[in-house]
């Protein structure tokens, strides 16, 4: 009920009763440079889902390359994995590149890998419901 009420109070075309009061509005809310944003909950683990086809075809293409990306069974059944509960901040909190061991030449492993940055890295937004 809270939530509701929150989103019908702050919608552009909800309940205007905080746009039509300037003391209230005032007293209600706070410019986003003057406060500092938290996580609503302390995450301990979580199982994530590819919710669309696109977001489990991108991933597919990263792990399994172009031609098999898509797995026939995430037409059948919702696919999960284990989320890593660290990966989850704030908006605006810095994320650092990873870095680890790269194969210098796809074609030919002979020549060794080199130490830097991820050439891919995937952003989400993550909607906890």
């Amino acid at each position: 009920a809270t939530r509701a009420r929150l989103s019908e109070l702050l919608a552009a075309d909800g309940d205007d009763v905080l746009r039509r009061n300037g003391a209230l509005c005032q007293a209600a809310l706070r410019p986003l440079n003057e406060v500092k944003m938290h996580l609503p909950a302390q995450i301990g683990d979580y199982t994530d889902f590819y919710a669309s086809r696109e977001h489990a075809t991108n991933v597919g293409i990263m792990f399994r390359g172009r031609d098999n990306a898509l797995q026939p069974n995430w037409l059948h059944l919702p696919v999960g994995y284990h989320g890593r509960a660290s990966t989850v901040v704030v908006s605006g909190t810095p994320v650092a590149r990873p870095r680890g061991q790269l194969q210098i030449n796809r074609e030919d492993p002979k020549e060794g890998s080199s130490y830097g940055p991820c050439k891919l890295l995937d952003y989400e937004l993550e909607m906890g419901v």
